[in-house]
This record gives structure tokens, C-alpha cells and sequence, in this order.
């Protein structure tokens, strides 16, 4: 993960792409203008990201879009295009390093930022991988973009009410049809892989998905139920402040979703 790497930068190289194939050195030059002189060149860092995410081709020197134009048509259909292929990165640091921190839940709050030196060693001994600044740094963009959480100063605060939301757009569920919640848990589960690890053995999810399908409770978009002899009990993370405090056993989509 790199800093530089931001999404609106891969976003704008996937723009320039769907106008046509180009070398990377002409690439280089549209991005990094020698005529600026530019003592922290970013392109290389935008290209590498850019197809770990299975967004562009390189081939020869010669580098393509490869996924269909409609899918990098606004940023948000990039955002949409990721998390429907999420799991392609899921060797990627990225991938363990988002899996580790929402396992933290509420404890993320006891951490001063996400480059503390606290965090950088829970997430080396968590993930078994080398984790710098510069990873954290990176990693605050792209969970922010996808929807994992809402930065506060330099802490991601979990929540996961966007990513849901898109999810709920690629899934098209049915309006108005109760279902179960394991059975939901099921359907989530090929974009949710990553925050429903460790969650069935005790059918608990964590805070950062409880407070996501808290907020499209809230927002009228989903209908959160728990009925007696109403099937398997999921517990979301308890609060006594919101009106499903911890127990649910279905779910029923309530507002369409573009």
C-alpha cells in the first residue's frame, strides 16, 4: 500500500484508459509532466494499485482498461466494481490489514491513530506481515472510500453502513421479503469475507457491520426484526442506545438501492 496511491488518482488513470490504450511512458508524462520537475513521482504507485485491483492491463509496455467502461464510469461505479470483487485482493496487505482492524471493534478507540505505535504492533503481530506508517497511512483511503469507516483526525472510526450499501446495490435483493438472518449472513457473505471472519461460531457480528446495518436501519432502508420461534439470533454489537439494542433474527430490504 503507498500513499500516493489514492483513489481519485486510479479513478482518473481508469478515465484516460476508456479513451484509449496508451505506452506507460506516455502514461508517465500525462500524470507527471517532466516539465515539473516532480521530486515524488506517484504513477508507478497508481499503476500497481490500479491492476492489484483488476482495473487495468499491462501488456508489452502497452497499458488497457480491463474491466467494461459502465464499471469505471463515475468513482462511485469503481467503488461498486471493487467491492463486488473484493476478494481478489485477499492475499493483499490491504485485505488482512482491514480484516484486523475491524476485529478490534470498539478498541479502536484506545488507540491515539492508526500510526500509533500500538497499532503498528498489533497489526505486524496480527497480520504477520510487515506494516509501516506509510501502509497505515494508504490503508485510511481506501477503507474510508469503500466504506469501511468515517475518518476522525487520523483514527477510521468502524462503520460500515457504505460498503453495505453497495453491496445491497450489486446483491438486488427482493423488496419486502423477510429473510432469515443467517440466511442473509450467506448472501453478504461472498463481499463480507472480510468482516464475517470469527462471526458465525457465535452468530456475533462485529461493530463495525453492527453499526453499518444500525444506520440503514435507521435510514429506512432495511427493517431489522426480532421475532419469538422467528428462527436462528444473530447478536449485533449491544448498545443500549438505538432501538435494536443487540438481537435480530431477520432482515427485510425496505428502499431500492442504485
Amino acid at each position: 500500500m503507498k500513499t500516493p496511491a489514492i483513489p481519485e488518482r486510479v479513478f482518473g488513470l481508469c478515465k484516460v484508459l476508456k479513451k484509449k490504450n496508451m505506452s506507460e511512458d506516455n502514461l508517465r508524462e500525462l500524470f507527471e509532466p517532466s516539465y515539473l520537475e516532480q521530486k515524488t513521482p506517484y504513477f508507478g504507485s497508481v499503476k500497481v494499485a490500479a491492476q492489484q485491483l483488476g482495473l487495468i492491463s499491462v501488456k508489452e509496455n502497452e497499458i488497457s482498461l480491463a474491466v467494461d467502461e459502465q464499471e469505471v464510469e463515475t468513482i462511485n461505479d469503481m467503488r461498486r466494481y471493487i467491492i463486488k470483487h473484493i476478494r481478489n485482493i485477499e492475499d493483499g496487505l490491504f485485505y488482512d490489514v482491514t480484516k484486523q482492524y475491524l476485529k478490534l471493534g470498539d478498541k479502536v478507540l484506545n488507540y491515539s491513530s492508526i500510526t500509533s505505535n500500538e497499532m503498528m504492533d498489533y497489526m505486524c503481530r496480527s497480520t504477520g506481515k510487515t506494516v509501516i506508517e506509510d501502509d497505515m497511512r494508504a490503508w485510511r483511503f481506501w477503507s474510508t472510500f469503500l466504506g469501511f469507516g468515517y475518518l476522525h483526525d487520523m483514527r477510521v472510526l468502524p462503520n460500515m453502513y457504505q460498503y453495505l450499501l453497495n453491496v445491497l446495490s450489486i446483491m438486488n435483493l427482493k423488496f419486502n421479503k423477510e429473510y432469515q438472518f443467517s440466511e442473509f449472513v450467506q448472501l453478504i457473505r461472498p463481499y463480507c469475507e472480510i468482516a464475517l471472519d470469527g462471526c458465525e461460531d457465535e452468530h456475533k457480528l462485529n461493530y463495525a457491520l453492527s453499526n453499518g446495518l444500525r444506520m440503514l436501519y435507521d435510514e429506512g432502508i432495511i427493517e431489522l426484526n426480532h421475532k419469538l420461534d422467528g428462527g436462528e439470533m444473530w447478536y449485533l454489537y449491544e448498545t443500549e442506545l438505538h432501538p435494536i439494542k443487540s438481537i435480530v433474527n431477520s432482515v427485510t430490504i425496505k428502499e431500492a438501492i442504485g
